[in-house]
């Protein structure tokens, strides 16, 4: 059975970690309308809305070197406005300080570009906590890929077994995609199921973290 030093624990960022007001139907509205400017959605808004932004981003990529640079500055924006006044999710800090105090090696793994995370992470105080901090500036692919978690877990010598925690389903896809137990938080338990996401837990505030048996099953 691992212990918490083989025991990795990879955060998601916005709305798990910091609240932020990062605009995504916005956003994912704004890159279709880019798509559909340029002549080349491949389905129809209301199926587009529903895709993460990573997915509208590469079609626009798909298109060309144009609109794929547009895309991503329009995401790139959202993100700093969204990010400017964040705060730290309630009980966050203790929590993390306390399962860092347990020996369990932390991460945090963000779609978000490191220009942004970086600062703002320090800004909070947050990011002692962490062994790795993986954004969309380093990682080979994002959420709902699983290939940010695998980044990660190349970067933790020795772990053995791997959760993710976020409340979003493609934070559970990547999960059960790179065979890491998802933790669910927050209020969005039923979208993630609608999505095929099953949890190995669902909490609702950060400090249940400190009551699951986190090595068990192993």
């Amino acid at each position: 059975m691992p212990d918490p030093a083989e025991t990795a624990l990879i955060f998601d960022l916005d709305n798990t970690l910091i609240h932020s007001t990062i605009d995504f139907i916005g956003t994912r509205h704004r890159l279709i309308d880019l798509l559909e400017a340029a002549g080349v959605a491949p389905a129809a808004r209301a199926v587009l809305i529903h895709e993460p932004i990573p997915h509208l981003a590469a079609m626009g990529e798909a298109a060309g070197e144009k609109i794929g640079r547009e895309m991503w500055e329009i995401v790139a924006a959202a993100e700093a406005a969204g990010l400017r006044d964040a705060v730290v999710v309630e009980h966050a800090a203790e929590v993390l300080a306390e399962l860092r105090a347990r020996g369990y090696r932390l991460a945090v793994l963000t779609n978000n570009a490191r220009s942004g995370v970086a600062p703002k992470l320090a800004a909070l105080g947050l990011d002692r906590y962490f062994d790795v901090v993986a954004t969309r500036t380093e990682v080979p692919a994002l959420k709902p890929s699983p290939e940010g978690i695998r980044y990660i877990l190349a970067r933790l010598p020795g772990v053995r077994l791997s959760y993710v925690i976020g409340d979003a389903w493609i934070d559970g896809r990547a999960a059960q995609e790179a065979g890491a137990r998802f933790i669910g938080f927050g209020a969005r338990e039923a979208a993630s199921r609608e999505r095929g996401v099953v949890p190995w837990a669902w909490i609702t505030d950060l400090r249940e973290l400190l009551t699951l048996e986190l090595t068990r099953g192993a």
